[in-house]
């Protein structure tokens, strides 16, 4: 895609942590027009295809590379922790969360939806088909997931925080707070098409279970809803 916007101001590059399952494909599309080849998608770390460890070491080696030195694009959005970019000169943060209970049903509707497809990728984690939402809430790769995209990165460093459950008015507050033209952006894509409604129903039982194997990802959450 050409055209798009010129930088922000200063020469600044825009680094958007797209955490999965967070409106992502809907935001990339706003940032596609606004940007347009000044957008860089950065997907190739794949940090849950990887160990705890080996993604944190990956990430390191990349904010040392580039400690010091701006960024040359206006904006870079993609999975990555967020530290990969924390050492680079004139750049601002930006990042979604969302209620992580209903994070990880999303996050678990789409591994069915894999197995549905035949994929693989994840199966070393455990995501083999035929797991239940319980099962899947209790593998230890996809816990607090949220929470892992920040390591080494505090969150008040985030130039912008929006919610999924508040994604238009959000998204207008993220327009105005870089600057950006939301002409044509009226996008929610990649949803559940076997999804009714705005948020996924769920069992009492199975929400307590989600929120007690994400204790980091519910902290973080409640801490942005506090701040508002």
């Amino acid at each position: 895609m050409s055209g798009g916007c010129d930088a922000l101001p200063g020469g600044r590059t825009l680094v958007v942590v797209h955490v999965p399952k967070t409106a992502g494909t809907s935001l990339r599309l706003v940032l596609e027009r606004a940007f347009g080849d000044g957008l860089r998608k950065d997907y190739d770390d794949r940090p849950l295809q990887h160990s705890r460890w080996a993604r944190r070491a990956r990430a390191v080696r990349a904010a040392l590379a580039q400690a010091g030195r701006p960024l040359d694009v206006p904006c870079v959005y993609g999975h990555f922790l967020a530290c990969k970019y924390a050492l680079a000169r004139r750049t601002d943060f930006a990042i979604w969360l969302r209620d992580p209970v209903q994070r990880v049903i999303s996050r678990y509707h789409h591994y069915l939806r894999a197995v549905a497809a035949g994929e693989t990728a994840h199966a070393r984690w455990g995501l083999v088909p035929g797991l239940t939402l319980e099962q899947f809430a209790r593998l230890p790769q996809y816990r607090d997931t949220c929470a892992e995209y920040l390591w080494l990165f505090p969150l008040q460093r985030f130039a912008f925080v929006g919610l999924v459950e508040t994604f238009d008015a959000d998204l207008a507050r993220f327009a105005a707070r870089f600057g950006l033209s939301l002409s044509g952006a009226d996008v929610r894509v990649n949803a559940n098409p076997d999804r009714a409604g705005e948020r996924y129903e769920v069992d009492p039982a199975a929400e307590r279970l989600i929120r007690r194997m994400n204790p980091r990802d519910v902290a973080l959450y409640e801490r942005v809803l506090a701040s508002r």
